[in-house]
């Protein structure tokens, strides 16, 4: 990393260069300022001097937006809450009549929000009572509750069966429950509407935190006053695109890892962290797996999604 005494182009005037981004967004905000370049500094001085250099190949504006975003959101790049993930420019060129798509060199980057911590900010909103989601697995039958909107699981949900499908549930504190429940084939169809959608992410849907992500996304997306930081993760995580990653170095596999850890660590293999060489091992918790899935309370009634 480097030293205070001999900084990379990068970590040079970066004060300056944020009060310059933010007047050219018409942002005056003196304390959102701060958390702007504490968030800039945070990330630009958690790099090696390797991943400096390759950070130099992103179109400045492109990372000022990824630094912009996690400001907003209130996550930490050194802390892992939040990680960008690099994709080449592509340019289209004709080559014998034919058209042709070529990489430039250059690229744009999107953020990544560690599942985790979307929970943490889920769980410390202040009308959340209870949070949590479940694989649901062969055996349980899914039952959706006309006369309240939300699901009801009768059967034993053993976690050594196939899973079915992936719920999350919201509790408030007035006692309304917002629920999502969706089948691996649902789940499947709403990734597959992205145009850059990864085929090889979806294939098996046991223990799989892609499955779990679509999920929690579309539930949040009908709880109302959700916080700006929910909302911005909703608008920016991009969870389907094929990322061209800046580095190629792989973890090591591990031959005894389970489907989840294997998740996991493709999420690892495609993200360029604040450090290359401390990738983050993600400390995913595994949704629950009750072995008997009681039926729910009769909460009060809720809007439901169209």
């Amino acid at each position: 990393m480097s030293t205070t005494t001999e900084l990379a182009p990068l970590q040079q005037n970066y004060t300056e260069r944020s009060k310059q981004y933010l007047t050219f967004r018409s942002v005056n905000n003196p304390e959102f300022e701060a958390k702007y370049v504490k968030t800039f500094s945070d990330m630009l001085f958690s790099q090696t001097d390797d991943m400096l250099n390759k950070l130099s190949s992103i179109r400045e504006q492109s990372l000022m937006n990824a630094v912009f975003r996690a400001a907003e959101i209130g996550a930490s790049f050194a802390k892992k809450q939040i990680s960008i993930l690099p994709f080449e420019i592509k340019e289209k060129t004709k080559v014998n009549g034919v058209e042709v798509e070529r990489g430039t060199g250059k690229y744009d980057v999107t953020i990544v929000v560690d599942i985790n911590y979307q929970k943490q900010l889920i769980l410390a909103m202040p009308n959340c009572k209870k949070f949590f989601t479940a694989e649901v697995h062969e055996g349980v039958t899914v039952i959706e509750d006309l006369s309240t909107g939300n699901f009801v699981f009768e059967g034993v949900n053993h976690p050594t069966k196939n899973t079915i499908g992936y719920y999350a549930c919201f509790l408030t504190t007035d006692g309304i429950m917002y629920d999502m429940f969706m089948p691996n084939a649902k789940i499947v169809e709403r990734a597959a509407m992205n145009p850059h959608y990864k085929e090889k992410l979806y294939q098996n849907p046991n223990g799989n935190i892609h499955f779990e992500k679509i999920v929690v996304r579309n539930l949040m997306k009908i709880i109302p006053n959700i916080p700006g930081e929910i909302a911005t993760i909703l608008s920016s995580d991009d969870l389907f695109s094929d990322y061209e990653t800046l580095s190629t170095k792989k973890l090591e596999g591990n031959k005894s890892e389970n489907a989840l850890e294997a998740a996991k660590r493709e999420i690892s293999e495609n993200a360029t962290t604040v450090n290359e060489n401390d990738i983050p091992e993600v400390d995913y918790e595994k949704p629950k797996n009750e072995q008997s899935m009681p039926e729910p309370e009769k909460p009060k009634s809720k809007p439901r999604a169209i």
